[in-house]
């Protein structure tokens, strides 16, 4: 439910343009193939697996040139910009082993960017002049420096938030002069080393045209830009407590506002000072809505949004000429947009029509309203984005994140629900090999998603697509905990193992019943809590599941209550968790039956445990105990190590060859 009149609705440029389209959008190519996408004849796991081409574009606000994140099909990424007109391109920085990380666009000839090594080290944050591509110079050098606005009036100033820039040397959101030119970067190696440093210190402080004052707290957690790119708010806690505030800005100081974070969810500014877009729970047992805020007295304004069947967890849009929220995107049982403003919903339309059974998303535009960004995806393609000329009526193809997918060997992913226990009905997401049917049933892969809370959507997934051209079925359920279902349960399912188990086995046996699944040959297999989940399915359904594969899981929460300590409600990872669950002290029982490592002794099917060398020390000693116990209990067992993280192509690639292998050998 919306109402137009309480969104501000943008009527501009818009239905002008739209009442004079007459005649149908015709394709013309943009770019028919970036540099660095005549790729070799690739093994199928590096195909899926490979780092996306493109990615993060976005259009200045003129709507000539678009720049992004190019990878070239390898490792690290640069950023390249590429003119609309002539279709020219520039690369800038990312080279060697240095990548960029972030961009922002400045005005509509100027970008900065950030600079790391390959190894995560800060190089700096960069300006570059678009038509000097080669130029590119520093405003700040060696040190944390994050975007977190650029204001629309004066954009060469923009807002950032800087690691040693306040007091006693504390982070800090910085003005910045980004058109100060103090030369090429300092070299900071060699006999003058010191010198240098001093020197760094010098133009870094050169370039800082004025210091916020810190909000109140001991910690700042982050910032909000106002829909013009000025300052707005501040996220903050103190040590003491694990408490998150949010501060307003004045102009002049930071003023605590009301809202109570663990109750109301930001999702983005309002469209007025003190306002704020947030999620918030209904009281009557319908899906959380999105409604206007006072950000100072948290008093609620105009309902947005309310979808009668799933709690919202999306982004906004805004139009860039007025900078007011005409739209959202959220998932649903796929993912869909909802526009509060006629000409948008006109555009979404004619997008859909053009490109028909697809997943057609507005990303950007420019401030004239005459040029569009947007992603086009399915259940078989990757993401490929587009460029709109709504004046010359074209679409233009820019480029595809993985053009050497071959989307007419891809598997289509269906949709279907299942009961819960109570009679709730949940998603699942099925995706079925070619040639599969009542007579010639698939083995099934069943992936219970990590997190737990986020949620399996419909959409192109690259290990779902790999394993599908091996032969085996996937199914991806959502329990309960997954984003989307809150209201149809009470607060502590969020952390309810045992039940969320029980919604996984419910899938897989709902999709048994189709008929199309061999259900003899069933895994399970999860990295993180679907590691947890894969697990779990093992030990308490032996006779459901043939094998399978956890990664990174927790098997014991009790053990990881006791070495997280008395804090562990404040740990950045599983403090939350342990917010619903409580503390294993006083309630022993419940730990063991949530933890699968203590029931090892029901485990029948053989189980490939992958770690990361190096991992974390809570992953490192959850992988060393079980597979201690697993030695112990004399159970079926491989274990296979990654040595790094699985962000580097070739561990990627060696993971699900070896999970394909396991697979066919115990299938």
């Amino acid at each position: 439910m919306y109402s137009l009149k309480s969104l501000r609705s943008f009527r501009g440029a818009w239905c002008a343009l739209w009442c004079v389209l007459a005649v149908p959008l015709t394709a013309q190519t943009v770019s028919s193939q970036l540099p660095g996408t005549a790729l070799p004849e690739a093994s199928p796991a590096i195909a899926f697996f490979r780092a996306p081409l493109l990615q993060a574009p976005a259009l200045n606000r003129a709507g000539t040139h678009v720049a992004g994140l190019f990878s070239g099909g390898g490792e690290t990424y640069q950023l390249i910009i590429k003119n609309l007109a002539d279709e020219t391109e520039s690369f800038i920085g990312g080279s060697g082993p240095v990548q960029v990380t972030n961009f922002s666009w400045l005005d509509d000839t100027h970008i900065a960017y950030n600079l790391v090594t390959n190894a995560g080290d800060e190089l700096g944050l960069l300006v570059v002049n678009i038509n000097q591509p080669g130029e590119s110079y520093p405003i700040y050098q060696y040190g944390a420096a994050r975007i977190i606005g650029v204001p629309v009036d004066t954009p060469m100033k923009p807002l950032v938030w800087v690691a040693v820039a306040g007091a006693e040397g504390r982070p800090a959101v910085v003005e910045i002069d980004a058109a100060l030119n103090s030369g090429p970067y300092v070299d900071v190696r060699g006999e003058d080393s010191e010198a240098a440093w001093v020197q760094v210190a010098e133009r870094n402080e050169e370039h800082i045209l004025r210091v916020v004052p810190a909000p109140p707290g001991d910690n700042q957690l982050g910032y909000l830009v106002n829909a013009t790119g000025h300052l707005a708010y501040a996220y903050t806690s103190d040590n003491d407590n694990d408490r998150v505030v949010l501060n307003l800005w004045d102009g002049k100081g930071w003023v605590p506002s009301a809202l109570d974070l663990d109750r109301i969810n930001v999702i983005d500014v309002g469209d007025h000072p003190g306002e704020l877009l947030v999620r918030l729970a209904s009281m009557s047992s319908q899906p959380s809505a999105l409604f206007f805020i006072d950000a100072l007295t948290a008093e609620a304004g105009d309902l947005v949004l309310r979808d009668v069947a799933y709690d919202f967890y999306g982004s906004v849009y805004r139009d860039p000429a007025s900078h007011a929220i005409v739209g959202v995107h959220y998932d649903r049982t796929g993912p869909v947009s909802q526009w509060f403003d006629e000409g948008y919903q006109n555009l979404q339309k004619i997008l859909s029509g053009y490109f028909p059974g697809k997943v057609v998303r507005l990303l950007d535009g420019n401030e004239s309203g005459n040029v569009m960004l947007v992603s086009v995806s399915s259940d078989r393609e990757p993401v490929a984005y587009y460029t709109i000329d709504l004046a010359a009526r074209t679409v233009g193809r820019l480029q595809s994140e993985a053009p050497w997918i071959d989307a007419s060997k891809m598997a289509a992913t269906s949709m279907f629900q299942f009961d819960t226990a109570e009679g709730q009905k949940l998603d699942a997401y099925i995706t079925l090999p070619v040639g599969t049917t009542k007579d010639n049933p698939a083995p099934l892969v069943v992936l219970p998603h990590g997190g737990p809370w986020v949620r399996n959507t419909w959409g192109f997934d690259p290990e779902v697509q790999f394993l599908a051209s091996r032969g085996y079925a996937v199914l991806q359920p959502n329990y309960r905990g997954s984003v989307g279902y809150d209201w149809q349960f009470p607060s502590v399912d969020r952390a309810a193992f045992g039940r969320m188990h029980d919604d996984v086995t419910r899938a897989v046996r709902k999709a048994l019943r189709t008929g199309m699944i061999d259900s003899d040959r069933v895994a399970i297999s999860g990295g993180g809590f679907g590691g947890y989940l894969a697990l779990t399915g093992l030990v308490d359904e032996p006779d459901l599941y043939r094998c399978g594969i956890s990664f990174a899981g927790i098997y014991d929460w009790a053990r990881i209550a006791n070495t997280l300590g008395l804090d562990r409600e404040s740990d950045p990872v599983y403090g939350d968790l342990f917010k619903i669950l409580g503390d294993p002290g006083r309630d022993a029982a419940k730990f063991a039956r949530i933890s699968p490592n203590r029931r090892l002794d029901k485990l029948r099917d053989p189980i490939l445990i992958a770690r990361q060398r190096n991992a974390s020390p809570v992953e490192t000693v959850e992988a060393d105990k079980l597979i201690d116990a697993l030695r112990s209990a004399g159970a079926k067992h491989q274990v296979f190590v990654t040595d790094g993280s699985l962000g580097q192509l070739s561990n990627r690639v060696a993971l699900f060859e070896r999970m394909a292998d396991f697979l066919d050998a115990n299938m």
